[in-house]
């Protein structure tokens, strides 16, 4: 089974445009196929390509204003969503894991014919960076990474230390009944206590 969120919220004007502008890969796992959402600008000129990976729990939405910045030194620029992110599938009763992340990566990039890109990772997408790196060192790649930049994510896993509702989240019993729980209003709270008093999201682009 997969979730469909789109029955669940009206995504404001801008982020309809941004999966308008978007394309899907169909990822093929052993047992079933998810469409993975991506932005691609395609390669407009000549240029080295640049992968934006987001970070938990938005989607890759996050780095629309720096993409004409970004554009203007690179010739693509590809920012996916993750599966059970942002536009992308959203399987149920499924086991999400960082290695099936990287395999995604891998298989899109594949499909459009990249070898060598940047990368840019944020929160979540540095330890899917870090499985990146490590089957560059290991040869096992089907591209090169020519640099990678980490935002605030972790290096060393040993360290996290995470937050009593995330604990929650994580339990097999009290997890779903937060999640079916959770609205609008507890998200922008929660998400928003991330960002700067001089930072904070508008309702249109928490929406």
């Amino acid at each position: 089974n997969i979730l469909n969120t789109s029955h669940f919220y009206w995504p404001s004007v801008e982020l309809q445009q941004w999966r308008s502008e978007g394309k899907y890969f169909l990822y093929k796992a052993k047992n079933n196929s998810y469409a993975i959402f991506y932005h691609d600008n395609e390669p407009r000129k000549e240029g080295e390509v640049l992968l934006l990976l987001h970070g938990f729990p938005s989607l890759s939405y996050d780095y629309v204003k720096l993409l004409p910045l970004l554009q203007g030194h690179y010739g693509r620029v590809i920012a996916p969503d993750f599966l059970g992110f942002g536009f992308s599938d959203k399987p149920l009763d499924h086991i999400y894991s960082l290695i099936e992340q990287a395999d995604i990566l891998a298989a899109l990039l594949n499909s459009l014919n990249i070898f060598s890109v940047h990368i840019i990772a944020h929160d979540y997408a540095v330890s899917v960076g870090q499985e990146l790196l490590a089957r560059s060192l290991d040869n096992t790649n089907t591209f090169s990474i020519s640099s990678i930049c980490f935002l605030n994510g972790g290096l060393f896993p040993e360290m996290h230390r995470p937050l009593l509702i995330q604990k929650l989240l994580l339990n097999q019993y009290i997890g779903p009944l937060i999640s079916m729980a959770s609205n609008y209003y507890f998200f922008k709270k929660s998400f928003s206590s991330v960002f700067g008093p001089h930072t904070q999201l508008t309702d249109v682009e928490l929406s």
